[in-house]
């Protein structure tokens, strides 16, 4: 008797540690796209300066504070022979959705208090082209392949909505999770807040991973599944698309000197690079339309 009470308490037990766990991970990852959100209008401008901005993740964030925004214009006014505008906003860590919201002041100083992250300032400029660099993270933080493609079609929709040329960059292959490794030691002195928030991320994405069914830091499937939502949508001629063959044809492993040493983020070298790639292609299409 005592036995078959004492399995019905471990079951019990079982059962609400498994339900807690279930609504810890139900409501504590994130794993729907953004809703999309109505558009607004920017005002057109009347002049002949060529405006172009990069937004997203921690691409966009270094392009700025590495003053690549400088070496792009210097590419694209060489090439063009017109005044050229850039500018750079990201953020370090950005997934997708993340992205999205930035686009949108009100919800980016009302639900994420960092209105200096906000790249509706830059869009109001009604720049002629909006580099987009986003899906690192989504793949980093195993969200998924829809869930990207969910996002960045909102994205798109936005920008074409106020007839600003989208650039879309393929996901680049970097090391992303790969290189975290956190000492052992670290969980035992003065890093110990850091080890513990850096090991709770990693186990949150590999949830997210298995439950998306997507591989964690994985891009293949990101790429594939990117592509087909552009033909899906009918978006293909209404974007420019960057592939990695285009700025990067040797690949990763043979170019390592164009990242920094954690090897998921560009170095100069490596702005310069992927930056004449954008000059070569926003100026092509520019003389198009201008012919």
């Amino acid at each position: 008797m005592k036995l078959k009470k004492l399995v019905k308490w471990v079951a019990i037990m079982v059962g609400g540690m498994f339900a807690l766990l279930t609504c810890y991970f139900y409501f504590h990852l994130d794993f729907t796209a953004a809703t999309m959100l109505p558009p607004y209008s920017v005002a057109t401008r009347h002049d002949d300066t060529l405006r172009v901005v990069m937004i997203g993740d921690s691409w966009a964030m270094f392009h700025e504070s590495l003053h690549a925004d400088s070496v792009l214009e210097a590419m694209l006014r060489e090439r063009l022979n017109v005044p050229v505008k850039v500018r750079s906003r990201g953020k370090g860590g950005a997934n997708s959705k993340e992205i999205y919201y930035y686009m949108f002041a009100s919800k980016t100083v009302e639900s994420e208090q960092e209105p200096d992250k906000c790249t509706q300032p830059l869009l109001e400029e009604h720049p002629d082209y909006c580099l987009i660099s986003a899906g690192i993270n989504d793949a980093a933080q195993g969200k998924g392949a829809s869930f990207l493609c969910q996002n960045y079609e909102n994205i798109l929709s936005l920008l074409l909505f106020n007839h600003i040329r989208p650039v879309v960059l393929e996901l680049p292959t970097v090391l992303m999770g790969r290189n975290t490794h956190i000492p052992f030691e670290d969980f035992f002195n003065a890093n110990r807040s850091y080890a513990m928030r850096k090991l709770r991320e990693r186990i949150d994405f590999r949830v997210m991973a298995f439950v998306k069914g997507a591989t964690l830091d994985d891009v293949t499937e990101y790429r594939e599944e990117m592509k087909q939502m552009l033909l899906r949508t009918g978006l293909t001629d209404s974007v420019l698309y960057i592939s990695i063959a285009d700025w990067n044809p040797d690949g990763y492993e043979d170019s390592r000197n164009i990242y920094i040493e954690d090897g998921t983020h560009l170095n100069l070298r490596g702005y310069h690079v992927l930056d004449s790639c954008y000059a070569e292609t926003i100026a092509r299409d520019y003389k198009n339309k201008h012919q």
